[in-house]
């Protein structure tokens, strides 16, 4: 029987780990800095936590509220401001969290009895905190923390104390994983049937963090819906299928990008699949055994935790609703980790010297890219750009009055020097700035605003959102740039800056803004023709009709050619798996009309999640347009199919290039051979046909008797149409007008197939248009505009409504007030913020957020509270955790519900299995099981992700896992 040195001589172990630990941490390619959480926290960590104390912030884009930075207040954030270089202190971080999750798994196998060496390497350095230790370790400490909640609940008479002040150690940069880390301990006083002390700890936990719940309610008050235009739940649960959740790659980050270099490791080579697939098997063993200390709640938490994570594919509309906080699932990763490596614990104690040199080596393998020194994710830093550092000071001197709009715009920051994640500038000055990226806090409309001022990079446009200077960088690791005309006002290597002269901040009008029917990102496109005036964005009762917003799908994740082409109906853009396809807008959707029946194909390449992002220009529509300069092809990587319904009996087909097509209609296929640009007319028996393409090619024409073209509803005066969003090649619309009139047409077009230039007279009802100009104007009596002027703070009496227009964008917790008056808010332009004054009113403005006063009372008085609740935890008497021995030997049900929880069908094979395999075979329970988790280790390891085919998702790996846990629901004697 093995017995490790380290139950004899537990301090040794803790002291010799805490060495290792740490070397490891510190043996990471010293001197460099990763963009861990937060880029601030190195660069500007007194400056972040002094404005952490307050909800919202004028300094980021459009002025917002600040997303959980209270979070940072404690433990992290102190931590940062020892004056070290940063990437000691790195280190240090990261080192302390290792140690304190190895020496809580140390102590806590101790205390149940189970040799913990091994089990607390395993735990410290397991996949979930391999995969988040540098690159975003705010969701890792919470896990390093779990052990100790548990402690001093193992004891014959569990103390709640102790438990807490573990809990309020754990801070909330991100609540679901503090949350999610208080979990495990619930389960055990629940499973311990201990109620009143259940109860205590769960009073406790809101006490302890009563510091940042009350700002955790603000911001869900007062925050714009992000949670929205992030990953969606069919992301976050993609993968989470049994091999994966048993052997620990749970987070979903690293199946999408490779800058996770130790989670993507994981993920993705053989070798360490087998590895931490051999670890589970293991484990899996330890638990199986009826001798197991603690055996009866150590599987009911990973049936827990099973059951959680595997059933959530079932579940897309409530992780996408109202769990959408809870959606990364990965997070309660502990509920499965933390029983199985205390199972590999167990195990040890009855393996051999062969096995246990073979077990050894497996653990070794699993936790190789920490000793491989392979930790440090992608786009590591030894120094901050001197040329952002010198910008920034510039801009604190030079522009402190003004907004700064960086271009281009970028979904992440990740710059030639190093990858920061967060914007550079938003470290280096504390002047206010404005960002085009990945997910903007900011309201809806105005994001659709930002991508307009990316597109048309205007001056007149930039007014609405109180930018004075820009800053042009040349240092984006993805090589985009953008030009701004003239030379710069100052030049900093990669850094330009454009001093707007003269700057229009906030800005007051008499004038009723001008209603234009359309998104936010029209809007710049209009006052980059027309000069800025202020307007406001309707769906009916439109002054302007405009082509926006599309109904379009969005890909969230990128800024790369994101938005799909038009559709015809939501269920085109379905490989968006979120629950809003796109940002929603004020102004009516435009999609595709179509007539003469119906049209499909098996993808586009104007797919918003196409590989290399979309080109609109390549949709469904582009084969029933009628125009043979545009083609629809298949997204990259997809053989590609299209289809539609039959009228005639005949079809004319014309292609790209020369190729054969399979022609497929009713019960007959047939090959078809297509001349480059030469129409092919084909008999076609059925109702319906479908072209099966054999190659990579374009259809530019399906004449079936089917029309798809993008229709704009509504009449107006004025009519504004471009090709800019989505992006196309050529502008094609049908539109409605209301009488008979003649209309300025601004650029030369073919209107119902006639050419067409300046005056065009038009009958009343609906009409095409054509066109390759970006934009292009209908109007019959002149462009309608509103005045406006600057405004410098002081409201002067009028006998008229006036509209302020702030530069902020929209928040329904802004206010503003003159005098004794407060103000009416208003929606203007793209989503920003304007009050209007009533006649008579005079006197200075204040504007104030009405969250901030909640924010800050809350922050402090729950801080008060919360440690209060410690210090009477720490007062308590902590009795000496005694070594407590419940009975093992009953029979826990929960694995049964899991396995048939995780799938129905596949889970009743697999209890149906499990049982038979027990019932009338000698083969032990912990072979079955192991084995079954053996099996899925070398299943996935022929077909990882990215592989295609990958393996993960096959019905044997369904049903191998819910064996392998079922399994446990039998216990060896």
């Amino acid at each position: 029987m093995f017995t490790h040195p380290a139950v004899k001589h537990p301090l040794a172990a803790h002291v010799l780990g805490w060495v290792a630990l740490t070397l490891i941490s510190f043996a990471q390619p010293p001197g460099r800095v990763a963009a861990d959480t937060k880029f601030n926290l190195t660069q500007d960590s007194a400056g972040f936590l002094a404005a952490a104390t307050r909800a919202w912030t004028d300094q980021f884009t459009l002025g917002q509220i600040q997303n959980q930075a209270y979070g940072y207040l404690f433990p992290q954030g102190p931590f940062f401001l020892l004056p070290l270089p940063d990437w000691v202190v790195q280190r240090m971080w990261w080192a302390l969290l290792v140690c304190i999750a190895y020496s809580g798994t140390l102590k806590l196998a101790r205390h149940m009895g189970i040799p913990g060496v091994v089990p607390a390497v395993l735990y410290a350095l397991s996949p979930r905190i391999l995969t988040t230790l540098t690159a975003i370790s705010s969701e890792a400490w919470p896990v390093a923390l779990v052990p100790w909640t548990l402690i001093p609940l193992v004891n014959r008479r569990p103390q709640v104390a102790p438990a807490l002040v573990a809990v309020a150690m754990m801070g909330a940069v991100n609540a679901a994983a503090t949350i999610a880390a208080c979990l495990p301990a619930f389960v055990l006083l629940a499973w311990r049937r201990r109620w009143p002390q259940a109860a205590l700890y769960g009073l406790g936990c809101l006490a302890v963090s009563a510091w940042w719940l009350g700002p955790l309610l603000v911001l869900g008050r007062y925050s714009p819906p992000f949670t929205e235009f992030i990953e969606s739940a069919y992301v976050t649960t993609h993968w989470l299928n049994p091999a994966e959740i048993l052997r620990g790659t749970t987070s979903w980050a690293p199946f999408v990008d490779t800058e996770r270099t130790a989670g993507f490791l994981l993920v993705s080579e053989p070798v360490f699949i087998l590895a931490t697939m051999a670890v589970a098997a293991v484990g899996l063993a330890g638990l199986a055994r009826a001798d197991m200390p603690w055996r009866g709640y150590l599987v009911l938490l990973l049936s827990c935790g099973f059951l959680l994570l595997g059933a959530a594919h079932f579940l897309p509309s409530l992780f996408d609703g109202p769990l959408a906080p809870f959606r990364n699932l990965h997070k309660f990763d502990p509920l499965v980790r933390l029983p199985l490596v205390l199972g590999v614990g167990w195990a040890l104690t009855r393996l051999r010297a062969p096995a246990l040199v073979a077990v050894s080596l497996a653990a070794a393998v699993a936790v190789a890219p920490a000793w491989s020194l392979r930790l440090l994710p992608t786009g590591t830093w030894t120094e901050v750009s001197p040329d952002w550092i010198a910008a920034g000071k510039w801009l604190d001197e030079h522009a402190a009055g003004t907004r700064t709009i960086v271009v281009p715009p970028a979904s992440f920051a990740r710059q030639t020097w190093g990858w920061t994640r967060d914007e550079p500038i938003q470290a280096v000055t504390s002047a206010p700035f404005a960002v085009r990226d990945a997910v903007p806090l900011i309201d809806p409309e105005a994001i659709r605003g930002l991508d307009g001022q990316m597109q048309a990079l205007d001056e007149e446009a930039l007014r609405s959102i109180g930018v004075g200077a820009v800053v042009v960088r040349r240092d984006l690791d993805s090589g985009a740039e953008a030009d701004w005309p003239g030379e710069p006002t100052v030049s900093f290597g990669d850094v330009d800056i454009h001093l707007l002269e003269p700057y229009r901040g906030m800005m007051i009008t008499a004038d009723e803004p001008v209603r234009v029917d359309g998104g936010g990102e029209v809007l710049t496109l209009l006052w980059q023709r027309y000069g800025y005036f202020p307007a406001r964005l309707v769906d009916s009762g439109a002054q302007i009709v405009t082509d926006t917003p599309a109904l379009a799908a969005r890909n969230y994740g990128t800024l790369d050619s994101p938005v799909s082409a038009h559709l015809a109906h939501p269920g085109e853009g379905s490989d968006v798996r979120n629950r809003l396809p796109d940002y929603p807008s004020a102004g009516s959707r435009v999609g595709v009309t179509m007539s003469g029946g119906e049209a499909w194909a098996s993808s586009s390449a104007a797919d918003a999640t196409a590989f290399g992002g979309a080109d609109p220009s390549r949709s469904l529509t582009s084969a029933f347009d009628g125009l043979d300069s545009t083609a629809w092809w298949p997204a990259p990587g997809d053989a590609g199919w299209i289809a539609s319904t039959v009228d005639g009996g005949r079809v004319s087909l014309t292609a790209t290039d020369s190729t054969v097509v399979r022609v497929v209609s009713g019960d007959t296929a047939r090959d078809v051979s297509l001349v480059a640009d030469q129409p092919r007319s084909v008999s076609v028996p059925g109702d319906t046909v479908r072209i099966d393409l054999t190659e990579p090619v374009g259809i530019s024409e399906l004449d079936t008797g089917v029309t798809r073209v993008v229709e704009v509803p509504g009449t107006a005066d004025t009519y504004f149409f471009q090709r800019i969003f989505p992006s196309t090649d050529v502008l094609q619309r049908r539109f409605t007008t209301a009488a008979p009139a003649e209309w300025q047409l601004s650029s030369p077009a073919t209107i119902d197939g006639e050419e067409a230039d300046g005056t065009v007279f038009l009958d009343a009802g609906t009409h095409e248009i054509l066109t390759d100009a970006d934009t292009v104007t209908l109007t019959r009596s002149g462009v309608t505009t509103a005045g406006w002027a600057p405004f410098d703070g002081e409201v002067r009496t009028s006998d008229r409504d006036q509209l302020i227009l702030t530069g902020r964008g929209f928040n329904d917790g802004l206010r503003a007030r003159v005098g004794d008056v407060p103000l009416e808010p208003e929606r203007i332009d793209a989503g920003m913020q304007a009050f209007r004054v009533p006649p008579g009113t005079s006197g200075p403005l204040t504007m104030t957020f009405a969250g901030d006063a909640p924010y800050r009372w809350s922050l402090l008085l729950g801080a008060v509270l919360s440690l209060l609740t410690v210090a009477g935890c720490l007062w308590v008497r902590w009795r000496r955790v005694s070594r407590y021995e419940p009975d093992s030997r009953a029979t826990p049900t929960s694995p049964l519900v899991a396995a048939l929880g995780v799938g129905l069908a596949p889970g009743a094979l697999a209890v149906a299995l499990a049982w038979a395999a027990r019932r009338w075979t000698l083969i032990p329970s912990w072979l079955l099981s192991s084995s079954a988790a053996g099996f899925m280790g070398l299943w996935l390891a022929r077909a990882p992700w990215p592989t295609p085919g990958y393996a993960g998702s096959s019905m044997l790996v369904l049903v191998a896992g819910c064996l392998a846990v079922a399994a446990l629901a039998f216990p060896d004697k």
